[in-house]
This record gives C-alpha cells, structure tokens and sequence, in this order.
C-alpha cells in the first residue's frame, strides 16, 4: 500500500498508562504498513486542545508546507517553534507509544482514557472530556448539518 492511500477515520478509546503509554487502536496501526509504523510517528501539539500523531512521512509534507509558509511571512522564528515542538515517537511491538509529559499537559492528558480520531492524514489524541465538550459547542453545525443533509449528501 502506498503511503498516499492512507488515511485515517474512525475514532477510538484507549488507556493512558502511569508513565504516559497508550496504545495506537489496532485500527489505525493495520493501515500502515509494517516498515512504515517501524519508523514510529511525529507528535506535535494540534490547533485544537489534542496532539496530532504522524507518520514520518505525512509530517515532512506538514514540515515542507510550515517552511514555505514561514518563508513567505519572512518570520523564520515561526519555523524553529514548529520544529522544536515535534517529538519522534517509537512503536512497540504492542503498538503502545509514550506521550511526552509536557505534550499530555498542554491537552490534558490526565487518564486514565485517551481518545484516538481519525482525521485523514493525521491521527488526533484527545482527552475524552474535552473533545465531548466540544462536540456539544459543535450541536449548531451538525443542526446545520440536518437542515441541509439533503443538499450535501443527495438523499
């Protein structure tokens, strides 16, 4: 399977271990190939209240899109903050990886439950608590969503 073809979608509990451990769902880790989840992921602090988990390769095209942006802005600062705010993570053969501390503080990240989305090129690690609160901020869109479901999706 070629990288490109990958995606993620779904989402999914796990358990935050005492030392920061969780495990990837076995869901996620079947899309990969096997030399691909070896080489592990990057782990950046996301836009929302969640980390975002890469594979190496998705995260040099986020890196390449950071540089050009960063580029054009001419703030190089920007750049080095957005490097020096991604973690290597290894896999384990129980697909289990640990979160850095300072990464489970900025988003809560207290356990024991941990929840794993599926958003496309990236997987979001979130703590359950705080992505239900914002499902229920988000009750206007999926309103919208029923008022013009019909349009969007053709039934």
């Amino acid at each position: 399977m070629e990288e490109s073809q990958v995606y993620f979608y779904g989402s999914f509990e796990s358990r935050l271990g005492p030392k920061g451990q969780v495990t990837i769902p076995a869901r996620f880790r079947s899309l990969l190939p096997d030399e691909e989840l070896a080489r592990g992921f990057a782990l950046i602090l996301g836009m929302a209240p969640c980390l975002y988990l890469y594979t190496h390769r998705q995260f040099g095209e986020i890196k390449n899109r950071a540089r050009q942006f960063a580029d054009k802005s001419g703030n190089k600062d920007m750049f080095r903050i957005f490097m020096e705010g991604a973690v290597a993570i290894d896999v384990d053969t129980n697909g289990r990886i640990v979160v850095p501390v300072t990464l489970r503080d900025k988003v809560g990240l207290m356990g024991p439950d941990v929840l794993f989305v599926g958003m496309d090129d990236r997987i979001e690690i979130w703590n359950p608590l705080t992505r239900n609160e914002m499902r229920q901020r988000e009750e206007i869109a999926e309103q919208w969503r029923r008022e013009h479901g019909e349009r969007i999706f053709g039934f």
